[in-house]
Order: C-alpha cells, then sequence, then structure tokens
C-alpha cells in the first residue's frame, strides 16, 4: 500500500532514545520547522487519492500546533489515514475534535498506535501532566469501544511497562525490540536494551513493505524521503511543494538507489542494505530466491 508520512516539524521535543532526532536536526538545516496548513494543504493536493497519509513521520504529530487541522483538513478530501502519537502537545479540546473527526470518518481510519512512555525512560522528552493523563484515557476507552478497524499501543521497553507515573492505570502492554533505524540510531544510545544490531545486506534485497519505494515521508520544506529509516537524509524522491506526485518518482531520484539494490554486494550507497526489514534475494541453483 503506497503511504505518505507527514513528518509535521523538526525537532521532536520527545527525543526518544530509538529516534536519531540530532542527525536529522543537523542535516535540515534551518528549513522551515513546522509545515503549515498552507504547505499542507499543497502537499495533499498532489497526492492520489489511493495513498494512505500517514500521521508519524519523524516527530510528533501533535508537536504542530495545526496537526488538528491537518487531519480535519485529509479526511475532508476523502484518504484514509493512520495515525502514530504521542499525545505530546495535545490539548483537551484537541483530543474532543480529534475523537469526534476519526469517529465521523471511522472508514477512513486505518490505524490509531498509541505510543506511551515507558519505565525505562526512553522518551526523554515526556512529562506527566494532568491533561496527558485524561487524554490518554479518553483515547484508550475510543480505541477499546470496537469502533476502530485496528487500535494499538506499544512502548519503548522490552518488558512492556509503562512509564512510573502511568503504573497506576493498570497498562500492560507487549515486549519491544528496537532496531537502529537502518544504522541511524546510535547504538551507544540504546546502552543494553534489546535490539536489532545493524546488518550489512551482501546481497540484493527488496523492501517487503513498499516493491514500489512508494511509502515515503514528507517534510515541512515539501521534500520528499524514502521511508521513515531515513533520518540521515540519504534518499531523496522528490519534493511535493515543486512537484506533481508522479512527476517526482519519474525524476530519477530513486534510480541510483535501485541500481544498489540490484546489486549482489553490500554497499553504504543504499540505505535499505543497512536495514533489518530488507528482504534478501539470493541466487540459487537455478533460480532467485527470497529470504
Amino acid at each position: 500500500m503506497p503511504t505518505l508520512e507527514i513528518t509535521a516539524m523538526i525537532g521532536c521535543p520527545l527525543k526518544c532514545t530509538f529516534c536519531p532526532q540530532d542527525k536529522l536536526r543537523g542535516l535540515y538545516g534551518k528549513n522551515t520547522k513546522y509545515f503549515t496548513l498552507e504547505n499542507f494543504q499543497t502537499v495533499i493536493s498532489k497526492v492520489p487519492k489511493h495513498v494512505r497519509i500517514d500521521f508519524s513521520g519523524m516527530a510528533e504529530p501533535w508537536a504542530n500546533p495545526n496537526a488538528t487541522k491537518m487531519l480535519r483538513h485529509v479526511l475532508e478530501q476523502g484518504f484514509n489515514v493512520a495515525i502514530y502519537t504521542t499525545l505530546y502537545g495535545m490539548s483537551a479540546e484537541n483530543r474532543a475534535e480529534v475523537i469526534s473527526l476519526l469517529q465521523t470518518h471511522v472508514a477512513q481510519v486505518e490505524v490509531l498506535n498509541l505510543h506511551l512512555p515507558d519505565a525505562k525512560g526512553n522518551m526523554l522528552g515526556w512529562r506527566h501532566s494532568q491533561e496527558y493523563e485524561q487524554n490518554l484515557t479518553a483515547f484508550v476507552q475510543f480505541g477499546l469501544s470496537g469502533a476502530l478497524r485496528r487500535f494499538e499501543a506499544m512502548t519503548m521497553d522490552s518488558s512492556g511497562e509503562v512509564h512510573p507515573d502511568l503504573q497506576h492505570l493498570g497498562i500492560k502492554l507487549g515486549s519491544f525490540y528496537g532496531h537502529t533505524r537502518a544504522g541511524n540510531v546510535e547504538e551507544q544510545k540504546i546502552g543494553e536494551q534489546a535490539h536489532c544490531a545493524t546488518p550489512e545486506h551482501h546481497s540484493a534485497v527488496v523492501c517487503p513493505f513498499a516493491r514500489f519505494y512508494d511509502n515515503n515521508v514528507c517534510l515541512p520544506n515539501g521534500d520528499v524521503y524514502l521511508c521513515c529509516m531515513d533520518y540521515g537524509l540519504q534518499h531523496k524522491v522528490g519534493n511535493l511543494l515543486t512537484q506533481g506526485y508522479y512527476e517526482m518518482f519519474a525524476s530519477g531520484g530513486l534510480s541510483a538507489l535501485q541500481a544498489e539494490n540490484m546489486q549482489p554486494r553490500f554497499s553504504k550507497e543504499s540505505l535499505c542494505k543497512t536495514c533489518d526489514r530488507a528482504t534478501l534475494v539470493k541466487v540459487g541453483d537455478s533460480h532467485l530466491m527470497w529470504t
């Protein structure tokens, strides 16, 4: 399924240990920090309706004050959506409006995923407040109501334990097994927490999530990058403020990556060659084998 993840701002204040914000900020530079509503609407006007719009990207969506207006615009335009949120930056007013929007457009909501602060303190910028707890309770109640086709919650803790300030709520989640986002996370910041080491693939690779390289991330300046692993801004597809959607894919930004991924060797020029999610394509006795 083609998706476009919206990075609503650069420099997420939550500073999660498994999220390389410093690297992203340094490479993005002094471009516009927040996705303006006007630029967002321009970008969305270029995107075909079969592309799912994901409120996730490389930062908490509601760290942008316009996030609720963005969600309303996308739903009213008829797009399907997925929402991955920590609820950071969401006021009580936002919460009521967002839940109302999701109820009204429930057929368009494919995923609602809540990312909670964990017992190991991986969400460094999170602070407890009564407003946050009330928002969390309201979203959990809505998610468990059965209205949504898919409701999830997660932490970044292998035990599934939430932050001590929330443990009185009785929330117990599944275990989390981390990764380095294809080598973009510095492993020393993870410490001894369970995670997949950065691989080096010495075979041809394909992406099991996006065979056409169309699970992309859009930044506030309109730049579109390969995927949610590309915090190093290594593979630029194009720019949706200056190009059309299909024009962007035809402009050649991905051709070098495609060529590297076809090669039966490791290459630092391909992010996919260090991605633990990649499907390996190996030459067998008489045919190619996907492993």
